[in-house]
């Protein structure tokens, strides 16, 4: 009776922790700070007037609030792209309902569209905001096998957690563990903010951004023991590079996009 309940008790925390969000809040802040700060004169005002005066990290997770919503309930795979061992995102079967590559491109197009309602413009922007970090997020590259990292058990400080879960907060906060989300923000901008480096990161197309995210979660893979203890701070100090990148990558990669779109 007592191996039953126990095995109980670790499915209902598996289940229970199960998660298809990419960055926490903290993150996605960090990537709308970054692409606001990196918008031009002519982006920044439509940005601002799109979204009735509020920042872009106002909205950054406005796409995970609205996904329960009827409305929106056809949103749900948008976040991510799962893709097995083996298969590229070229060449992993696509969900018929959508990834976050096709979202990404669809915003494009909404917000690209000439004669367009403003209130249509607004929502496709809150969500290219989300999504454009999602994508960066190597556990929405994560495999279709194990739902994006979610039915992946590991030991995270004593507690038993998901992968997809890992990656969520507690990277980014294990990385960095005083920074606040401006902090994160003006420092990984601030060593990088050069022109011919921030061209390197911004070139490519969201198909060619999700291919280098499937790399890194195959990384993520590698380097995370299943249901085993490891080292935190070892574990942070590998990943410190990986995750100031993708979110710097995230926020200038979502400047370009709205640079040439407004």
């Amino acid at each position: 009776m007592k191996s039953i309940s126990k095995t109980f008790f670790i499915f209902f925390v598996l289940f229970q922790s199960a998660s298809v969000f990419g960055w926490g809040t903290k993150g996605h802040n960090i990537v709308a700070h970054i692409a606001d700060a990196h918008l031009n004169a002519g982006a920044k005002r439509e940005v601002e007037r799109l979204l009735g005066g509020y920042s872009m990290a106002y909205y950054a997770m406005w796409a995970d609030a609205v996904r329960s919503e009827e409305a929106y309930s056809h949103t749900s795979t948008w976040h991510y792209a799962n893709v097995d061992e083996g298969y590229s995102y070229a060449t992993m079967p696509k969900h018929p309902d959508g990834d976050v590559v096709t979202a990404v491109m669809l915003c494009i197009e909404r917000l690209s569209a000439k004669g367009q309602n403003d209130s249509i413009r607004s929502t496709y922007l809150k969500f290219l905001i989300h999504f454009v970090a999602d994508l960066h997020c190597p556990m929405h590259a994560g495999r279709q096998t194990d739902r994006g990292g979610n039915l992946y058990p590991v030991i995270w400080r004593g507690d038993t957690i998901n992968l997809h879960s890992l990656w969520d907060t507690p990277i980014v906060d294990a990385v960095h563990p005083t920074w606040s989300t401006l902090e994160w923000a003006t420092n990984i901008d601030h060593a990088r903010n050069n022109r011919a480096e921030k061209r390197r990161m911004q070139a490519g197309t969201p198909f060619e951004w999700m291919e280098e995210t499937v790399i890194l979660a195959r990384d993520v893979y590698a380097n995370t023991p299943q249901n085993m203890p490891f080292s935190q701070r070892e574990y942070a100090r590998r990943y410190t590079p990986m995750v100031e990148e993708q979110l710097l990558k995230a926020g200038y990669r979502l400047a370009r996009l709205l640079n040439e779109i407004f």
